[in-house]
């Protein structure tokens, strides 16, 4: 809990931050949407590969080369599945992940439309486990991601580009903490307004 806060008070400062630095500048609202592969770097998985989601809205403080915003938004990583054996007993096992997000993004951008970005933040890991012939049931717990991309620019308010994003998904499994690393990249577009 207090990591989470930590990193609320910590995006709260820097908007605040950037705020007065960026008055003179102009701001914008934006939405973006993601679609891409999500890769869960376990190998517990046989197939740990599935389509992958995200969506976000925030705000961003603009200038002629740097953009700094807040996000919020949800993503789903899709699911991964193999077999568990115990006790020469073989079963099918799936994992999905997916959950709300909320961060800080940067932008750095060239004179001729392109750019490089950067974001990172707070992920609420919910976890869907499923083993046949005994059940499902579902976790939580509170995790970060991190994520960097490059884009291109079409408008003053639409643009296109690819991103990596890596999610660090965590939760209490009947006590016991556990954790998923999860690669996405995906390509996006943006809406600025």
């Amino acid at each position: 809990m207090n990591k989470r806060i930590s990193m609320v008070a910590v995006a709260v400062a820097l908007a605040a931050a950037s705020t007065s630095s960026f008055a003179a500048d102009q701001g914008a609202f934006f939405i973006n949407g993601n679609l891409g592969q999500s890769n869960y770097h376990d190998n517990t998985f046989s197939n740990h590969t599935d389509t992958s989601t995200a969506v976000r809205a925030g705000y961003s403080w603009q200038n002629n080369a740097i953009d700094f915003g807040v996000e919020a938004g949800y993503v789903d990583l899709g699911k991964a599945s193999g077999p568990l054996t115990a006790n020469n007993m073989t079963v099918n096992f799936s994992a999905k992940v997916k959950g709300p997000l909320a961060g800080a993004n940067f932008k750095y951008k060239f004179s001729n439309k392109m750019y490089v970005s950067a974001r990172g933040g707070w992920f609420r890991s919910n976890m869907d486990a499923s083993i046949s012939g005994f059940g499902s049931d579902s976790f939580h717990g509170d995790g970060s991601y991190i994520g960097a991309g490059v884009g291109y620019d079409i408008s003053r308010h639409f643009s296109l580009g690819v991103n990596y994003d890596a999610y660090h998904a965590r939760a209490k499994v009947y006590g016991v903490k556990a954790g998923e690393s999860i690669g996405m990249i995906s390509g996006f577009a943006e809406y600025r307004f």
